[in-house]
């Protein structure tokens, strides 16, 4: 196979300044440079990702999420590998195969700092391999693809330990089974020592499709910076603010478990037929009894992921360093399962199949919820009942869904496919949002209800997570939107004025992402501690890393969003699929409120229909994403405001 000797990381901007481009097909591996207008116009990360997949699809955005034509991308935002705390985060973009419209997934690690480290800021695979194959990057040789049929058929953790063994210590992204068999939410796992994973929108199942094994990479160093005496002072502060302040107690000490008691009166069980009562959690007997240690992602002084052992039981002695409240909330109390060895026990499984918990939870509880009410039974099932709380038969169907075997088969696919098979009236109990399931009720954190809606990947919790309207942070709100707050803004039950906030919390996590910084300790300041890190605070980091004025940040991470918006346009996205769908239970979803989804598109700059208008594209450099959108009809047409003047002060 051909192969191509990898860029240095000669510039002290912290941009790498080159993308590998990968073409599966043919075996061949080129660089090339990051242009000027991607850096200026996209920041790096997370938005770079949305405008390169954009631009590779934007004539046949239509394809099969499956074709050798859907790009995988890979982006590494401008300070991960270099000396910055909490900054190993990389973004995995492609048209999703689970919701077939916009889709990325946002995970860390370790082994997103070593590939910025190698010299690059975004791997781009095309085509399909012949037969499974590795894309070996090593600093300083010649990066190829190597076979690796041997390879094929092990699940997440045995992939990496085979991979170590054969090439020596490394970092490695890889897909398990189910990513190999195509089920349409398998993820890509990444790093050894602190395993992560790139759960959302089925990664895992583009990078099959491809018949990509894995990515290895053999670097170090760090990545140089612009302005290296300010960038050293702000590692020191922001190290010392998140690995010795109050902030992140709790995070330190129960990880993102954590939320089992923040969100123990809304915690929904059966498929959120019914509230869990307070002795079907225990968070404090949990860390007591099981936890074994805790792990960190690169340079990160919080370490917040647990690593734990079954110590009784029937599991004992089973161990497993990432269960996290995805796995708990999604294969727990929504399954009826609240037992935590049996917990570790399926989230140590569905982890090592290498498919997302969540999607996985949602699309049992779907078929459990028809199984109880005699919409399937068992000579639907293979024979299977799928009986609540049953922690064999939750094994039993994660491998049924992972080899595509029997009802498996369904399960494998996306919410609206599964109910639109199962029939009857199934897709009642069904929930998903543009084909992706991740649920707050209607009357639960208002805002992020919305949120979820609204998110350009489907149903969601964290490409737009408003939680300053979930806790009334005024002191926040006050920094954004200017001393004279709206009425309601605070108050998390309340519709009012929810859209504002949606819309400034998308902007603000997507220039996370295209950075490269962790949401926990970001968030774990601002809403537990000082300092308040905004949009500000984060352009401080941006100018010492890269020697620019910060000023355009805000506007290119809108610039990055209504890209994924407008990809979804030409894809016939549009209000209507904004709505919730299955699982209401008889709740008034508020979201036709005028302070949520119309308030939202007035901030967003959408039309009433949800489409981009001319008038934001063209503010924010789009007008050739406004001239797509208008060929195919799905330009939208209002008088939106300007930026600058949605916000009380600049952001």
């Amino acid at each position: 196979m051909k192969n191509s000797t990898p860029g240095k990381a000669g510039s002290s901007d912290g941009w790498s300044g080159k993308i590998l481009q990968v073409d599966l097909t043919n075996g061949t591996i080129r660089e090339e440079d990051l242009s000027e207008e991607l850096k200026s116009g996209y920041t790096g990360g997370a938005g770079i990702n949305a405008r390169l997949l954009y631009d590779a699809l934007r004539k046949n955005p239509e394809i099969d999420p499956l074709s050798p034509d859907n790009p995988l991308i890979f982006g590494f935002g401008i300070l991960v590998g270099t000396s910055f705390p909490c900054s190993s985060r990389m973004t995995i973009t492609a048209k999703s195969p689970l919701t077939r419209i916009f889709g990325d997934s946002n995970g860390g690690g370790t082994f997103p700092a070593r590939v910025k480290q190698a010299g690059y800021d975004h791997l781009v695979f095309r085509g399909k391999a012949k037969k499974p194959v590795v894309l070996l990057i090593e600093k300083g040789k010649k990066t190829e693809l190597v076979e690796a049929t041997d390879l094929w058929g092990l699940d997440t953790y045995a992939t990496d330990e085979k991979i170590q063994e054969k090439y020596g210590v490394c970092e490695t992204a890889r897909i398990g089974p189910a990513g190999e068999n195509l089920v349409r939410y398998a993820n890509i796992c990444n790093s050894s020592k602190r395993v992560g994973f790139n759960g959302r929108a089925g990664m895992g199942c583009v990078m099959g499709s491809k018949n990509l094994k894995a990515i290895i990479v053999k670097a170090d160093g760090t990545v140089p910076v612009a302005d290296t005496a300010a960038f050293d002072e702000l590692v020191n502060r922001y190290r010392d603010i998140w690995g010795k302040g109050p902030a992140l107690f709790a995070h330190k000490e129960y990880g993102s478990l954590m939320l089992i008691a923040q969100n123990s009166d809304q915690t929904r069980i059966k498929n959120q037929q019914v509230r869990i009562t307070p002795e079907q959690l225990d968070i404090v007997k949990l860390v007591e009894n099981y936890k074994a240690g805790q792990i960190a992602c690169y340079r990160c002084p919080v370490a917040c992921t647990q690593k734990w052992e079954v110590t009784e039981g029937p599991f004992k002695g089973e161990k497993t360093d990432k269960l996290e409240f995805g796995h708990y909330t999604n294969m727990g109390p929504l399954l009826g399962l609240f037992d935590f060895p049996a917990l570790m026990h399926i989230s140590d499984l569905v982890n090592r199949m290498g498919m997302d918990c969540v999607q996985f939870g949602w699309n049992l509880a779907m078929a459990m919820e028809c199984y109880q009410r005699g919409i399937i039974g068992t000579e639907d099932t293979g024979g299977i009942h799928l009986e609540w709380g049953d922690e064999r038969v939750i094994s039993d169907m994660i491998m049924k869904i992972t080899r595509r075997e029997g009802f498996g088969n369904i399960l494998a696919e996306s919410m609206p496919d599964a109910v639109a098979r199962i029939g009857g009236n199934a897709q009642e109990y069904g929930f998903h949002t543009k084909g992706q399931s991740f649920t707050y009720n209607c009357t639960q954190a208002i805002a992020m209800s919305l949120a979820s809606s609204v998110a350009t990947r489907g149903a969601d919790h964290l490409k737009g997570h408003p939680f300053p309207a979930m806790i009334g942070l005024q002191d926040m709100m006050e920094r954004i939107f200017g001393k004279d707050l709206p009425v309601g803004i605070l108050e998390h039950a309340n519709p009012a004025a929810k859209g504002r906030v949606v819309w400034w919390s998308e902007n603000y996590k997507m220039l996370m992402d295209c950075l490269g910084i962790c949401f926990v300790p970001m968030v774990g300041c601002d809403v537990f501690a000082d300092p308040l890190i905004l949009v500000e605070e984060m352009g401080e980091i941006y100018q010492a890393a890269t020697g620019r004025d910060p000023g355009k940040l805000y506007e290119a991470a809108e610039r990055a969003y209504q890209v994924e918006k407008s990809f979804n346009a030409l894809l016939g996205i549009t209000r209507k699929d904004d709505l919730r769908q299955g699982t209401r239970r008889g709740e008034n979803d508020p979201i036709h409120h005028p302070g949520m989804l119309e308030e939202y598109y007035h901030y967003r700059g959408c039309s009433t229909d949800g489409l981009p208008t001319k008038k934001r594209l063209a503010e924010i450099g789009l007008s050739d994403v406004a001239d797509d959108l208008a060929k195919k009809g799905k330009l939208g047409e209002r008088e939106c405001p300007a930026i600058t003047e949605l916000l009380g002060k600049s952001s």
